[in-house]
């Protein structure tokens, strides 16, 4: 974990943009020591030549030869930090500060020493004291509003920050450091208020468009995010975990041609982004090139062999393109990356169950169930296998068994209550059950179709159209709605509309196993009968 002193330290290159730097290096002394101003320079000279440890060795030297100078123990004392010797720093600046109590470079070394050791009120309260000494400097405001909000006493940091502001309004630096404090506490609108007002003031660099973009994410502005986001990537195009999330709004906005352009130049800048090239393959899918998404998938797998999402995807592409064999041995990598995790043999499950393999469906939801018992998915797929089968009473008892565990599971709500109406029996629960399901999602087709038919199972002839109608609105191409509301018309003796609907459904046969049949001769019938009335 990053400590509070490196935060600072790094804050501290930002706030220097405040105002002028007011910690210039002064001469050691009006009349100095030789040999001290000697070392001096050496250890000048090392530290522009990023040596560290020969600084401090003529650092200390220096200070040996002038141990009353508070400028070369500070010094001394700043090259010890910087070698991560703290606790040498702490005695030697405190030493300084015990001789020159206001002296504040010493006193803004110590107050980064104690932020070095996690001691942040000690630190803060060194802040106080330096601004209390010198309350016009800009800097000390900063830093001790940035150490507040490192400690989490955020309203203490906005406290500070508003006092630098009115001192200073048209800072916008410290407008955009108060902002990030707004946003670590969720008060967005605030954050965005403050970075915008940066942003207008002309100020643009990479952190500034992704933290506002991050915060127009969570108020849900999605147009402003994708805004700041790009312009995040072009002060920046490198930076692959930026242009991942703008991919991924792309995706959500329904840009699917600006999402690949923007994966394929993450890639670019990073081939083995394995992120990047999972949503690739997610627009890929999404869009219907199915073959490209394979190609994507294979691609990661090849680099992490074990990436369970990446297989799981893999054996769903492979199967939407016919390749059921490879499907079904993807999804059996799977189960052996994660031999006790319900999730993997549900999927497996549901695979064998789409392909009609209704005994290794069975076994592998029973093989999850022993893992979970109380799976809710498991239990509620498995009651599709007992209907698929016609083994209706373990399909009823495995329904109850979901609403259970899920009172709220719209789908087991609606499925058991269909299932009665279309036995014809328990009608007055069926209508509970789906009246129940239809409220959880009052926008589904296929609920509003089964309050339909359990209407039309009771009798109540105009009720049934009304819901079927609705039905066939929000599911236009669905052969099943548009039987139900065919037989509905022709129980209210609409033959015309009846045949009408039939048809319609016939151009869908295909979704629907034995519809063709049914339908076909529910016309055929239906036009003998106007036949001999003629």
């Amino acid at each position: 974990m990053m400590s509070a002193f490196f935060k600072l330290y790094v804050f501290i290159a930002a706030v220097l943009l405040i105002s002028a730097c007011s910690l210039q290096k002064k001469s050691v002394v009006s009349q100095p020591n030789k040999e001290a101003y000697y070392y001096y320079i050496r250890a000048v000279d090392a530290e522009k030549e990023n040596d560290w440890e020969k600084a401090l060795e003529f650092y200390r030297l220096a200070f040996d030869e002038d141990p009353d100078s508070e400028y070369l123990a500070t010094e001394t004392g700043r090259a010890l930090l910087i070698n991560e010797k703290s606790e040498e720093a702490l005695n030697i600046v405190k030493e300084a500060i015990s001789k020159s109590p206001d002296y504040i470079p010493a006193l803004s070394l110590l107050a980064k020493i104690y932020s070095n050791m996690n001691e942040l009120n000690k630190a803060a309260e060194i802040y106080e004291k330096i601004i209390g000494l010198n309350p016009s400097d800009l800097d000390n405001y900063a830093l001790l509003a940035h150490l507040y909000s490192i400690d989490k006493k955020y309203d203490k940091s906005i406290k500070t920050y508003n006092i630098a502001i009115k001192k200073a309004p048209r800072n916008v630096i410290i407008k955009y450091y108060l902002g990030r404090v707004y946003f670590d506490i969720k008060k967005y609108d605030e954050a965005i208020r403050l970075f915008e007002e940066t942003a207008d003031a002309g100020m643009s660099f990479e952190h500034l468009h992704t933290i506002l973009a991050l915060a127009y994410e969570e108020t849900g502005n999605k147009v402003k995010a994708i805004e700041n986001y790009e312009r995040s990537v072009k002060l920046n195009p490198h930076n692959a975990h930026i242009m991942e999330r703008l991919a991924r709004l792309y995706i959500e906005n329904e840009m699917p041609l600006k999402a690949l352009e923007q994966l394929k130049d993450v890639i670019k800048y990073d081939p083995e982004n394995i992120d990047a090239h999972l949503i690739l393959a997610d627009v890929y899918s999404t869009s219907g090139e199915l073959q490209m998404a394979v190609d994507e998938l294979t691609y990661v797998i090849t680099i992490e062999p074990e990436n369970t999402k990446a297989i799981y995807a893999l054996s769903n592409a492979l199967y939407n393109i016919g390749k059921y064999d490879e499907s079904i041995a993807e999804f059996k990598k799977l189960l052996k990356l994660l031999p006790e995790n319900p999730d993997a043999y549900l999927h497996i499950a549901f695979l064998y169950l789409q392909n009609k393999d209704y005994v290794k469906a069975e076994k592998m939801f029973k093989a999850g169930l022993s893992f979970e018992p109380d799976h809710i998915e498991l239990n509620f797929k498995l009651s599709i296998l007992y209907e698929k089968t016609k083994r209706y009473s373990e399909m009823f008892a495995q329904l109850k068994k979901t609403i259970s565990l899920d009172p709220g599971h719209a789908d087991a709500l609606n499925y058991l209550g269909y299932t009665y109406a279309e036995q014809g029996i328990n009608l007055d629960e069926a209508l509970e059950l789906i009246e129940k399901a239809i409220v959880l999602e009052p926008d589904s087709g296929h609920i509003r179709d089964s309050l339909g038919w359990v209407y039309y199972k009771k009798g109540m002839h105009r009720d049934a159209l009304r819901e079927l109608n609705r039905a066939a609105e929000i599911m236009k191409d669905d052969p099943v709605i548009l039987e139900h509301l065919g037989d509905i018309l022709l129980k209210l003796k609409n033959n015309e509309e009846a045949i009408n609907a039939w048809e319609r459904s016939l151009k869908f046969h295909e979704k629907e196993e034995g519809l063709k049949e049914r339908v076909e001769e529910k016309i055929e019938g239906l036009k003998n009968i106007k036949s001999e009335v003629r």
